[in-house]
């Protein structure tokens, strides 16, 4: 059910964001879905330590190095600038444009993880 919910909410927002472009600047509107998302996360941090009734502690993970920081920032600062051009982009171009690049990301991503990172998938992929 929450894969189905997912995959829908995924399709209805392209759509979407085209027609609040309409009336918003593509740096602000990426800057309200950012807002959106963290209250969101927020909001089920928030449900869930409140089903659980206090903090449940797993397994430690390791935490950053200092050599991991420049990665970090990169990481960051692509991660601000991406919406940003997506929505100048999804501005800009066709709305039949804009799914077929919606639905090649997904194919890319899967083609730059097995080649660049190495990662592996099953048959099912």
């Amino acid at each position: 059910m929450w894969a189905l919910l997912a995959a829908a909410l995924y399709a209805l927002s392209t759509p979407v964001a085209k027609i609040l472009l309409d009336d918003a600047d593509p740096g602000v509107l990426a800057a309200l879905l950012y807002l959106g998302a963290g209250g969101g996360m927020a909001a089920i941090a928030l449900l869930r330590r409140l089903a659980v009734r206090g903090p449940r502690r797993g397994p430690g993970l390791p935490g950053l190095s200092r050599a991991d920081l420049p990665y970090v920032v990169v990481m960051v600062g692509l991660d601000v600038l991406a919406p940003i051009l997506l929505l100048l982009g999804l501005d800009r171009a066709e709305a039949a444009n804009v799914a077929l690049l919606n639905n090649f990301e997904i194919v890319a991503t899967t083609v730059i993880a097995s080649l660049v990172f190495g990662e592996r998938h099953g048959l099912r992929l």
